[in-house]
């Protein structure tokens, strides 16, 4: 379910792009789906993310309200994940996997660069998820 809505909105364009966000989660749900994967891959120009720590909050207190939270889990794939403290909020409010992707591919980048030395992208990686599993 992707969590981007019309770059440059006002708040009422945000509300309107949370509303979305659940009406789409419902109908996954409703249609058996048991796992929502919440993404903000397309960042462009004209699609601006949604905050991913008010897009999986709001979804779950959604289900909540709903009484279908329950039912699913919640995945988050964003570029916004960078540090313990987002994990932390991340998990305490609903999430139960979460794909840092961005961080992920600046660690390939750092590596790429020189700005890393002597590791590779599987020991990048391992530590990185290490500190975060472990903060």
């Amino acid at each position: 379910v992707p969590i981007l809505w019309a770059a440059g909105g006002d708040g009422a364009a945000l509300k309107n792009a949370l509303e979305e966000l659940f009406r789409k989660a419902d109908e996954a749900i409703a249609g058996g789906a048991n796992i929502l994967i919440l993404s903000d891959l397309g960042i462009n120009e004209q699609l601006a993310p949604i905050p991913a720590l008010l897009a999986v909050s709001g979804l779950h207190h959604h289900l909540i309200r709903s009484g279908t939270r329950t039912k699913v889990g919640l995945v988050l794939e964003s570029g916004e994940v960078r540090e313990v403290h987002h994990f932390a909020l991340l998990i305490g409010f609903g999430a139960s996997a979460i794909n840092p992707y961005l961080a992920l591919e600046s660690l390939d980048q750092m590596i790429r660069e020189g700005m890393l030395t002597d590791i590779d992208h599987k020991k990048a990686v391992y530590n990185f998820q290490k500190a975060a599993v472990k903060g």
